[in-house]
């Protein structure tokens, strides 16, 4: 199988390729400011923004399926360009070569007062962040009805650390302002155990909506308060935020019914416990 990684020198992207590098794929994937490293993948620079650098390249790559996790949300414009518009290239570059698409997409789609969501719950995006994903999954579904829509939470890891667990450090190291919030819950994922998931749905024909995210619900402090002490961190050193405090509306539980997803998958989504205790064993 050819397969094809947009963002490929990301945060999931690189922990797709590095776990998809062992399977008998051919494996493609595109960057843009950060130069690839990883060997055996077919690498080309790609800004998702040109619907015609899109089309060429992955003509020349010829994927049988596209995983598309590139996205940015570094301002409003970058919004609706690279995680919008962006998306709208690759659809209709899939289409076009007749591949299966798999799109990542949020919970931040929900207003989290309503927990959990399963696939069939209705979005009500409070953040231009969830918004501007709700515009390209409308996208997807309009141009490529076949494409696999994966919603997933907060993904963290360790090796390289997530940006998440790398604020945590900071602010219990105090080489950060702010805090954590002790009223904002969400499925954290595991990245590996996302990753996996992902190369499952590759081989599956699976269309539509799918919730992939961790088995355990936790606020960000109560992340934080499991993730510092792992790293030889004082839990007591971070300090608590509510949501109230922030500027601009943040749901408040957008935790996943993922059970959909585990009656599909032989990868399990396990909660951060247990991922943490499996590696400490």
């Amino acid at each position: 199988m050819r397969v094809f990684v947009t963002g490929g020198t990301g945060y999931l992207g690189s922990t797709l390729l590095r776990l998809g590098s062992g399977r008998p794929w051919v494996l493609g994937a595109s960057y843009w400011s950060q130069p690839p490293g990883m060997p055996g993948v077919a690498w080309v620079r790609l800004d998702v923004r040109d619907a015609a650098e899109v089309e060429q390249a992955l003509e020349e790559f010829r994927p049988e399926v596209v995983i598309h996790t590139a996205y940015s949300k570094a301002s409003p414009a970058a919004l609706e360009a690279i995680t919008v518009q962006g998306t709208v290239h690759v659809a209709r570059a899939c289409r076009a070569l007749g591949a299966r698409l798999i799109h990542l997409s949020t919970d931040q789609l929900f207003d989290g007062e309503n927990p959990p969501y399963a696939e069939s719950a209705a979005p009500n995006p409070l953040t231009e962040y969830g918004q501007a994903k709700l515009r390209a999954e409308h996208w997807v579904q309009a141009i490529l009805p076949t494409a696999t829509i994966v919603r997933t939470s907060l993904i963290w890891g360790l090796n390289p650390l997530d940006v998440t667990s790398q604020m945590v450090l900071e602010l219990a190291d105090g080489k950060r302002e702010g805090g954590l919030f002790s009223d904002e819950y969400r499925s954290f994922v595991y990245v590996e155990d996302l990753a996996q998931a992902l190369w499952e749905l590759a081989g599956l024909e699976y269309a539509g909506l799918l919730h992939l995210g961790g088995a355990e619900v936790l606020s960000r402090l109560e992340f934080g308060r499991l993730i510092a002490p792992f790293h030889g961190r004082d839990p007591a050193r971070l300090p608590a935020q509510r949501r109230a405090e922030f500027p601009g509306p943040r749901p408040g539980n957008c935790a996943l019914d993922s059970s959909l997803a585990q009656s599909l998958l032989q990868t399990r989504l396990r909660g951060v416990r247990e991922v943490l205790r499996e590696l400490q064993s």
